[in-house]
């Protein structure tokens, strides 16, 4: 099989919004998006320094890009792999960040011990690894959405798989679910697409995050999580995420005027509306059809490209 080839079989169809709308007609739906939504939120008040500098979503595609950079690499292509160009490219490209920025931000990522640089080979392009720590991170993110996943359909093991690539000749699940991931980000498939009205949100500080708490505090879904998942004040909401309490009203005035929810005040519990419930399950549901597909594509995939460093 060719390189060609080969790459096209890692690239999943991008989901019908049919597809999405039968996720949520699934039983274990709430349970999945509960679970994957307080890991999210511990994931975020972990790293609230982190966010200050590059909101959650912006980390998370460069995470994907640099990953998915690393196991494309080939050794018969120099300019394959973590380069700068190709780095580049697709940081602008995906809008993850302007290209004036990508030299300062494979510096940062190199400072704080995500990468590290490969010595030049006598092509001269600089190429650059992920080290263990970043692998890591990014192994354990994936694995909180596939056993979301596996919870979903209660008949799949992915998280598992991811869990013990490596072992007992399992190596290939990972670098592939990686390569299907990258390439579908590249094809353009955003897990927002699929919930509109969120679209300005996800690009304020914490407004993931107090749209899921908001959620989570609504009748349908609070039994599923414990009480610290769904702070509804507004002081409640900005110890948790770090951020004034005038960003808090601003994020959810942005909600009101959206038609997601009604504010009653600071020390009161907004109201849930329908289109929150609808735009934060349509969110998460994107996120599940997208990584059940890759998943699928990666178990199903024997072989990969080289991507030895």
């Amino acid at each position: 099989m060719d390189t060609e080839t080969a790459e096209l079989t890692l690239t999943p169809p991008v989901p019908a919004l049919e597809t999405i709308a039968a996720v949520r007609r699934e039983p274990r739906f709430k349970s999945a998006l509960a679970a994957l939504a307080a890991d999210n939120l511990a994931y975020y008040q972990r790293r609230w320094l982190a966010n200050l500098v590059m909101n959650d979503r912006a980390r998370f595609g460069i995470a994907l890009a640099s990953m998915f950079l690393h196991f494309s690499y080939r050794r018969d292509d120099p300019h394959s792999g973590l380069t700068t160009a190709s780095f580049r490219d697709i940081c602008v490209g995906a809008g993850l960040c302007g290209g004036g920025r990508v030299e300062g931000l494979l510096m940062l990522m190199r400072a704080t011990g995500f990468l590290e640089r490969v010595e030049r080979a006598e092509s001269g392009i600089r190429r650059f690894v992920p080290t263990s720590k970043l692998i890591a991170l990014h192994r354990s993110r994936n694995r909180q959405l596939l056993s979301a996943v596996d919870l979903l359909r209660g008949t799949t093991r992915f998280a598992e798989r991811i869990s013990q690539d490596g072992q007992d000749g399992n190596s290939d699940f990972y670098p592939n679910f990686v390569l299907a991931m990258g390439r579908m980000f590249l094809a353009g498939y955003r897990m927002v697409d699929a919930a509109p009205e969120l679209k300005r949100i996800v690009e304020r500080d914490a407004g993931m995050p107090m749209m899921i708490c908001a959620l989570l505090a609504s009748p349908s879904y609070a039994a599923l999580v414990p009480e610290e998942m769904r702070p509804v004040t507004v002081s409640d909401l900005a110890r948790r995420f770090n951020v004034s309490r005038m960003h808090v009203r601003s994020v959810q005035r942005d909600a009101e005027s959206a038609g997601l929810l009604f504010r009653h005040g600071d020390c009161e519990q907004a109201t849930v509306l329908p289109a929150l419930i609808d735009a934060v399950e349509n969110f998460f549901a994107s996120a599940l059809v997208m990584v059940e597909s890759c998943a699928q594509v990666a178990a199903g995939k024997q072989s990969r490209p080289d991507h030895t460093p």
